[in-house]
């Protein structure tokens, strides 16, 4: 849970929390949970929990029956020194937001523009690190880039007034379901479903940026578009710093591990007398992740297309590809060995945006509704959906 705190992927979040209390997960049902469910519920809400005195007394609800509001005391007084110094206005209590620095023992913050796509500067408390080397004492810290905050006030002096928010729209299998649920979403997508040679479709109060999925994490956590769509598989393969926020429940397919069929025993034998295995991939994050998960030595074959070819060629031992049926790797005469992971299309967010611009909060809330509505199976052949999360 913390990891997916400190990765801001609320997706894998809500289903954290339903495992630790025994809810079923994406169709199946998981062990007992082991977790009380007032913990793994104030987890989960916390995630969300954003704004100003309202946020601070929402937290303060949820936490009461678990025993441990002493910190908002704290909280509550630093929030009313900023009231009275008159910055009330500037502050956005968020709740979200973790360093992932261990040495912080208290509030943390970062400072951001609504013209920007990173922060222009983050800091907070640590009273315990200065101990290390001698007496402790109580501490805070922080840093600024000057260069972000002259462009951020550069920008604010030129941008218009009412900007469009700007969504990465992914081009390819996913495109015709994004649109639909966007459309779905109460926004105008006038345009988007045929946009011809145009890569930038603009209708009132939004512009759509048409990208490729695995270019649409790019996009938005530089700041060229404010919040996109994409596979969960191009957001694990570009590690792109952006929040995830909604699962929206198409675009199955799952990550496998496949070899030609009947070759297993020389291929483990080639591996006890070299110690390596070669893998042929489009995806190489993910695998050498992968692979570095279980504990086997490989050397990543980086190909564009037509990945079944390695092993029939000798190219390679095995691949990592994406399957939805298992289809074509039966028709070349392939077995899947391994699980690696299962995607389906995600809504994201820039970090900046999503603190600076309610629509995106919004429309996250809406998307989140809808995809619940729809009928979801899961993928076939998924054997760990909280894993995989």
């Amino acid at each position: 849970m913390l990891d997916a705190y400190h990765d801001s992927d609320f997706v894998a979040l809500d289903r954290l929390c339903d495992a630790a209390v025994g809810r079923p997960v994406e169709g199946e049902v998981v062990d007992a949970g082991s977790a009380a469910p007032a913990y793994a519920e104030a987890i989960r809400q916390l995630a969300r929990i954003r704004g100003g005195q309202e946020a601070i007394d929402a937290v303060r609800d949820l936490v009461a029956p678990l025993g441990c509001t002493a910190d908002l005391d704290d909280f509550q007084a630093t929030y009313d020194l900023l009231g009275e110094a008159g910055l009330a206005q500037a502050v956005l209590v968020d709740f979200s937001v973790a360093s992932s620095f261990n040495y912080y023992t208290g509030i943390v913050f970062e400072a951001c523009s609504p013209y920007l796509g990173a922060p222009l500067g983050s800091g907070g408390r640590y009273d315990r690190m200065i101990g290390a080397y001698g007496a402790d004492r109580p501490a805070a810290g922080f840093a600024f880039y000057l260069e972000q905050a002259m462009a951020a006030a550069s920008a604010e002096e030129t941008a218009p007034q009412g900007r469009p928010l700007r969504i990465a729209v992914p081009k390819g299998s996913l495109n015709t379901e994004a649109v639909a649920c966007l459309e779905e979403a109460g926004l105008d997508v006038t345009g988007l479903a045929n946009p011809g040679r145009s890569l930038v479709i603009s209708n009132p109060g939004v512009d759509y940026i048409i990208v490729r999925p695995s270019d649409a994490p790019v996009f938005v956590a530089l700041g060229a578009a404010d919040c996109g769509i994409c596979g969960k598989d191009s957001l694990l393969e570009v590690g792109a710093d952006v929040e995830e926020l909604v699962d929206l429940r198409f675009g199955g397919c799952r990550f496998v591990v496949a070899e030609s069929a009947g070759s297993s025993a020389a291929i483990e034998e080639r591996y006890r007398r070299l110690g390596s295995m070669r893998i042929a991939t489009k995806y190489p994050s993910i695998t050498r992740a992968h692979f570095a998960k279980v504990g086997t030595q490989v050397e990543i074959v980086y190909l564009h297309g037509n990945i079944e070819l390695a092993p029939i060629t000798g190219m390679a031992e095995r691949i990592v590809d994406i399957t939805a049926t298992g289809t074509t790797l039966r028709e070349n005469n392939l077995e899947i060995v391994e699980e690696v992971l299962a995607s389906t299309a995600r809504f994201f967010a820039n970090g900046c945006a999503v603190r600076t611009d309610e629509r995106i909060v919004e429309l996250a809330r809406v998307l989140a509704e809808n995809a619940v509505k729809h009928t979801y199976a899961p993928i076939a052949g998924a054997s760990n959906p909280v894993s995989q999360a």
